[in-house]
């Protein structure tokens, strides 16, 4: 506090204390990963915050080539399923995982066929027939236990498994962990959205607050590319931040035995209020694509999407035109709500297989692929967030436009915890039932009426 404030009582808190404690302004790393250390004053309720990175000890050897206790020397089919994006850099990414390991004496002949398969649709294709599946895929982190229970995907043991905490973030290990024990590699660490905003339109001041997008979108007569209506990843956002929740127990067969759900009340309307507003004007569009930033006609002022898309919005608007920021502040009645958002990881696994030698070979070629040198070749050619804790440390990562916006917005997200798929429709159906025009008590109704189907997900 100021030298000449009457109250200098402040408070401080680590937005996770699992790698990062905080007391009376000093901090203690506990675990590898990254944290936000805020302080705020009593008087005011004034906030100050800084990152901190905390760092694990060395690997033990050079990742992809950690000893397995096979020798997997030989020639395999290998399929890999990964966004199209990325598609030519995993192909040369593989030729320097063969030409490395010839350079070490180790001989590898790779068949290699990559198919563009998203990391939304991989897990829904791997559980419907694991046999033909990918050796290797991408997948998002929510779909861990659902892959896992369907036997597809391969425990990470040894070596692998010790050298990926060293070198990993801790929430990355947790997200790709069940019950301690790892089923994938950590891949990105950007699973989460944030503001796009053209500032021809928008000013940075205005980018914070829900109400001034609107009217300035409007007033330019521009649409807001927000899947609030359509997409339940989205649709929850206005529910996280009034402090619902939504969390699913699972058994000790992984399948969801139970839920503690508070949508359906006093902090749910309140959201279903906030979003109620958004309703009454028509400049939503359900979508995440910020490609049709720039356009007079039929283009777009604002965008709530993901770094995923942030070489599209930024091939739309270019460099000095394009705003990336976290997700805004919406008001209901005399309260002033940060939205909020997913956080999350997307994942590498590798499917399980009677032939050892080659699950030893694809664990540690995906464990190449989720490296430090492939994580960064990733995020210089797509701007995907790595993982790795010292990837994270390069400033080329930390002052990344849309990296920061995420960072960010960090405080305000939650985990993308694992449950039903099918309840992210369910979230998506609810707020497209709250109209513009809807009564509060058909917006309780609709509540109950969520709440009522919750039920019918245990069997999803």
């Amino acid at each position: 506090s100021p030298t000449t404030a009457t109250n200098k009582t402040i408070s401080w808190e680590s937005s996770n204390n699992s790698v990062a404690t905080v007391k009376n302004g000093v901090v203690t790393a506990v675990a590898p990963g990254n944290a936000f250390i805020t302080v705020t004053t009593e008087d005011g309720g004034k906030q100050a915050s800084c990152a901190v990175t905390v760092k694990g000890q060395s690997a033990t050897s050079e990742p992809g080539f950690e000893n397995t206790n096979i020798d997997d020397q030989g020639t395999y089919d290998i399929k890999i399923w990964c966004d199209e994006r990325i598609k030519d850099l995993m192909q040369t990414q593989v030729s320097n995982y063969v030409s490395k390991a010839k350079s070490k004496g180790l001989n590898y002949t790779i068949n290699l066929k990559i198919d563009d398969v998203s990391e939304g649709d991989a897990a829904s294709m791997m559980t419907e027939d694991v046999g033909i599946g990918a050796d290797i895929y991408v997948f998002a982190q929510d779909q861990l236990a659902k892959l896992k229970t369907a036997g597809a995907l391969a425990q990470i043991t040894g070596d692998l498994n010790k050298n990926v905490k060293v070198e990993t973030e801790s929430e990355g290990v947790n997200a790709a962990s069940i019950s301690n024990k790892m089923y994938a590699y950590p891949f990105t660490s950007d699973n989460g959205y944030f503001l796009y905003y053209d500032k021809q339109i928008i000013n940075d001041q205005e980018a914070q607050d829900m109400e001034k997008i609107v009217k300035k979108c409007e007033e330019n007569d521009l649409k807001f590319n927000y899947s609030i209506f359509g997409n339940g990843f989205y649709s929850a956002s206005y529910f996280m931040a009034t402090g619902c929740e939504s969390i699913w127990d699972m058994d000790s067969t992984n399948k969801f035995c139970d839920y503690h759900d508070t949508y359906n009340s006093e902090n749910g309307f309140k959201a279903a209020k906030g979003i109620q507003y958004l309703a009454q004007h028509n400049i939503f569009g359900n979508s995440d694509d910020p490609s049709k930033f720039g356009r007079p006609k039929g283009g777009i002022g604002a965008c709530v999407s993901g770094i995923w898309n942030y070489q599209y919005a930024l091939n739309a608007l270019g460099v000095d035109r394009l705003g990336c920021a976290p997700m805004p502040y919406f008001t209901v009645g005399s309260e002033r709500y940060h939205i909020s958002s997913f956080s999350g990881y997307k994942l590498i696994g590798v499917k399980p297989q009677q032939d050892a030698k080659k699950v030893s070979l694809c664990k540690k070629l995906a464990r190449y692929l989720s490296s430090e040198a492939c994580q960064l070749e990733r995020f210089k050619s797509v701007g995907w967030g790595p993982t790795n804790i010292n990837a994270l440390g390069k400033d080329e990562v930390k002052n990344h436009p849309g990296l920061k916006a995420l960072r960010a917005q960090q405080p305000f997200s939650k985990p993308q915890t694992q449950c039903p798929s099918s309840w992210y429709g369910s979230v998506s159906s609810l707020a497209a039932a709250i109209k513009g025009n809807s009564t509060d008590q058909e917006i309780w109704n609709q509540l109950q009426m969520y709440y009522d189907n919750l039920e019918s997900l245990l069997n999803d």
